[in-house]
Parts: C-alpha cells; sequence; structure tokens
C-alpha cells in the first residue's frame, strides 16, 4: 500500500464512515474494516502503514489486534480509538506500542494532526534504522525511544511551568524517581527565564495560568493573541527542537489544537495520569531526538563515491 493508506477498523458504521470520510477528505485513502479479525486479515493482505482501531472491536479487541499486527509488521504506526471508561487500556496500548490513543467523540483536528504525527514517526523511525544499518549499529524498530533507560541516563532535563505548588512537587517527584532532572518554575516569564537560562528539553506547560508573557505580536509568522501560546511560542523562538507537552484541567480544544499544529507534542487533561504521563515524556523526547538526526542527515552534504574519480 502507499505511504498514507490508513486502515480502519470500527464496528459502528456511523463512526466508521465519518473516520473514512475525514481522512479521504485529507488525502489519506482508507480501507474499512468493521471487527478485528477483519481488520487483521486486511492488515496482513495491503500491509497499511497505519491502523486506526476501536479498542472495543468485536471479535477481537483493539489491543489483540495492535499485538498481532505489529508480530506481522514493527513499523506499523496504529492509533486507539477509545470512550472514557477505557483509560486503563488505553494506556497498555501505549505501552505495546500504539502511537496514541484518542478519546471519543474525536475532535477532527485532533484526528487529523495525529494522524500526520503517527505517520511521520513511522518514517523517521525507519530513517533512522537505514542510517544505522550500514555501519553495523543493532536495529530498531518503532519502538526505539519508549521504555528506554538511556533517555534518563543523559540527564535530560524537564522544565515544569505550573501554578499550583502541589502539582509542581507531585510533577518533579514522578519525573526524579524516572531518572529525569526536574526544574520547577510557578507562572510563564519565570519559566520563560528558567528555560534560556537552562535549556531544557521539554517542557511541560499548564493552560490554566493566568497572562504569562506579553502578546499582541508575530512570532514565527504567527500573530499571538493569547498569552498561553505566547509563553510557548517564546520557547520555539529560543530552541525549534524544544519538546513541548501541555496540560489543561478543562479541554479548551481552541487553543490545544492551535498548540499542536504550532509544534506541541501533546496534550494531558488533570489530573495527569502518571503512566500516560511518563509514556507522553518518552515519546515527546523521541520525536525531538527523531527530527535532529532527520535534519542533521539531510543536512550532511553527501559523501562522494569511492568509485568518483577514479
Amino acid at each position: 500500500m502507499a505511504q498514507r493508506d490508513v486502515l480502519i477498523v470500527e464496528h459502528d458504521p456511523v463512526v466508521r464512515d465519518v473516520l473514512r470520510q475525514i481522512l479521504d477528505a485529507a488525502g489519506y485513502p482508507c480501507q474499512l474494516a468493521d471487527d478485528g479479525h477483519e481488520g487483521l486479515e486486511a492488515f496482513k493482505a495491503g500491509r497499511p502503514p497505519l491502523v486506526v482501531t476501536d479498542l472495543k472491536t468485536p471479535g477481537m479487541t483493539g489491543i489483540e489486534l495492535l499485538r498481532q499486527a505489529r508480530a506481522v509488521d514493527g513499523d506499523v504506526a496504529v492509533i486507539v480509538l477509545t470512550g472514557g471508561a477505557d483509560v486503563k487500556n488505553a494506556i497498555e496500548s501505549l505501552k505495546l506500542g500504539a502511537h496514541a490513543f484518542l478519546m471519543k467523540p474525536i475532535n477532527i483536528d485532533e484526528l487529523l494532526i495525529t494522524v500526520e504525527r503517527a505517520l511521520e514517526r513511522r518514517q523517521l523511525l525507519i530513517e533512522r534504522r537505514q542510517h544505522q544499518e550500514p555501519y553495523g549499529q543493532p536495529q530498531e524498530t518503532d519502538r526505539t525511544m519508549l521504555g528506554r533507560a538511556d533517555l534518563a541516563q543523559q540527564d535530560v532535563l524537564i522544565l515544569v511551568v505550573e501554578e499550583d505548588r502541589q502539582v509542581r512537587e507531585v510533577l518533579r517527584q514522578i519525573f526524579e524517581l524516572a531518572g529525569y532532572k526536574c526544574l520547577l518554575t510557578g507562572d510563564g516569564k519565570e519559566g520563560l527565564k528558567a528555560f534560556r537560562e537552562s535549556r531544557p528539553s521539554l517542557v511541560i506547560a499548564d493552560l490554566g495560568m493566568p497572562m504569562m508573557v506579553r502578546v499582541g505580536k508575530w512570532v514565527h509568522g504567527v500573530w499571538v493573541r493569547d498569552a498561553r501560546i505566547g509563553l510557548l511560542m517564546e520557547i520555539w523562538l529560543e530552541d525549534p527542537d524544544a519538546a513541548v507537552i501541555v496540560s489543561t484541567s478543562g479541554f479548551d480544544a481552541k487553543i490545544v489544537i492551535e498548540l499542536l499544529k504550532l509544534g506541541a507534542h501533546a496534550s494531558l487533561m488533570k489530573p495527569i495520569n502518571i503512566d500516560e504521563l511518563l509514556i507522553t515524556v518518552e515519546r515527546a523526547l523521541e520525536r525531538r531526538q527523531l527530527l535532529i538526526e532527520h535534519r542533521r542527515h539531510h543536512d550532511r552534504p553527501a559523501r562522494p563515491s569511492s568509485e568518483q574519480g577514479s
């Protein structure tokens, strides 16, 4: 199949058709299956690069479909759809290698951004493996960074920008227990100052804070009206490779989607699930590293062939 083909496994015919229409309109050719067994057979036959599956597909759960599809093709990107009661299983799917899980009802913009990022991640991991192989380095699949201890051992610094002191302290404990260094700040101005001085690899910022930085200016071609966006745009001006995760108590879809479009890795709803937080951090750091490697590889002048000039 082509590199933008998507297999949709969804038992609800209305949801299935809506997903098809959204993805077709965005240029992703779709194949449909209404249960897990049918979906697995379709995957084996066509090997699409991306599978979007409901967690509760009849006959075979989305988690089992994920497990078996990845056994067939370790590079497949999988997005899991779930209702609010399935968070535990959805997080289990992330641990098994799913790219992301999306809560129903699905936001169209969030779906399209997630699809784009899933295919991007798949391609970057394939490229990394191809670049490593000629030099005898170990081959790695799309779980390259997930759960790897060396992320924590590289002294990764995480900047937390959070107004609530208790939440800040909980996040610090979580990150330090996971092996990360952590820097805490209580507002946007303090956070931006700390970022400029310390250049952390990742920032997790609360969107519920009051005015954080001045607005009403152009940043990277974007007119910044909302102070919450302003902080993160200032961070990206300082370091375009900075990984950003936003947290929020109430889902402000417009702001969150805008930040995702601008480059934020993900948004997390409070209260934050620890497993989801740590997996999201690992994926955000992974994406940051993959994009840096991709840019370095493509910016590097091509080596002359050993046969040239002979």
